[in-house]
């Protein structure tokens, strides 16, 4: 006897079994082999972007593979001029460190003395408490520069390994659907095709979307700072546009980025302006720019979003952060094409149509004013 009251729910859930076994299985593969896939992911994204400007070299007589490259160089062209500004303000910003360390141990000491005086500790008990925890949130400086050169030096070998990568993407793109069109049987070739070519207008049109949306986001936050007179105006515009990828959770990290800098760099006024302006930037960004830019790009709810965020997060750390909203949308296109997989994407779709079964309250108010002046 099944556990189930009916045979019409032991159908359901015997349909459900093969489905939840794939994505174990798939979430299982992408942990245990995130030092291989992490950088394929990454290539398999750039090269969907760059996909558009090699076929436009292509059309112009260009052979594949100087397409691909001209491409790839002019991509490349612009990631160091974004690049070389960034690296300038972390340059200047890396020269004032140990002056805000000062500032911030300045700020702790006197931390120290509120505490002591409002609750009657002793000065022993409140400097062993604090310095247990500045040591636990604040590196040294030279662990600091030691974790900068290591950083830099992986990204230059990852840098250069996602160039190869994406290069030869774009050069055996033709391969990789023959592949995908080869592995299943013909009748699910039409699928296939449709399947790939929805991911590539989701995922191009999402890109360039966001990257749209990234520019005017740095372009606000950096003239916001500049006129509130920020010294790290252009960096902090930067991270809080990178930032502003991870759904829901990058207003925080860059409203806290924000406060930290500007606390040891201005006064206590410009930091809450400044936070103050991020946050209005972000609802405006929210409710006016994000739906005019990224409409039909990616229809994946709020509840879908922070699901993946953190699934990407304890997946593949920090990069899994910044790509799980295109995994969610390519996702989202293969649950929509596979019959068994069909009820989560429903479960991952945004629900825009669902109206109030009452009046709303607005019209409601309205009314009764409306009585009331009649009756006057």
């Amino acid at each position: 006897m099944g556990i189930c009251r009916s045979s019409s729910t032991s159908m359901v859930f015997a349909k459900l079994v093969n489905p939840l076994l794939c994505l174990i299985i798939v979430f299982a593969l992408l942990y245990l082999g995130q030092e291989i896939l992490k950088p394929l992911a990454f290539a398999c994204l750039v090269a969907l972007l760059l996909i558009s400007p090699c076929r436009f070299f292509e059309r112009q007589g260009f052979p594949r593979g100087v397409s691909a490259l001209i491409s790839m160089i002019l991509a490349s062209i612009v990631f160091i001029v974004v690049f070389y500004f960034i690296s300038n303000s972390i340059a200047s910003f890396r020269q004032d460190l140990p002056l805000m360390i000062e500032n911030i141990n300045d700020s702790i000491k006197q931390v120290e003395l509120w505490v002591q005086k409002t609750f009657d500790i002793s000065r022993e008990n409140v400097k062993t408490l604090v310095e247990d925890s500045t040591n636990k949130m604040l590196p040294s400086t030279s662990s600091i520069i030691n974790q900068t050169v290591n950083t830099v030096t992986n990204a230059v070998f990852i840098g250069i390994l996602l160039f190869i990568t994406t290069f030869l993407m774009l050069l055996y793109r033709g391969l990789v659907v023959q592949f995908f069109v080869t592995l299943f049987a013909d009748d699910y070739t039409r699928n296939i095709h449709s399947i790939l070519g929805r991911i590539q207008f989701v995922i191009r049109s999402y890109l360039a979307g966001l990257l749209l949306e990234m520019i005017i986001i740095a372009v606000a936050y950096c003239a916001v700072f500049f006129l509130l007179g920020v010294k790290y105006a252009l960096l902090l515009g930067v991270i809080g546009a990178i930032a502003n990828i991870i759904p829901y959770l990058g207003v925080i990290i860059t409203c806290v980025l924000t406060a930290l800098i500007t606390l040891t760099t201005n006064s206590p006024s410009t930091v809450l302006w400044s936070v103050v302006s991020v946050i209005i930037i972000h609802m405006i960004d929210t409710n006016i720019l994000m739906p005019k830019i990224m409409s039909t790009k990616v229809n994946v709810n709020a509840l879908a979003s922070i699901i993946g965020v953190i699934t990407g997060s304890a997946l593949w750390g920090l990069p899994g952060t910044f790509m799980a909203m295109p995994i969610l949308a390519i996702m989202k296109v293969v649950f929509e094409e596979v019959e068994p997989l069909r009820p989560f994407a429903i479960l991952m779709g945004d629900d825009t149509e669902v109206k109030s079964l009452s009046k709303p309250v607005i019209n409601r108010i309205a009314r009764s004013v409306n009585r009331r002046t009649t009756k006057k």
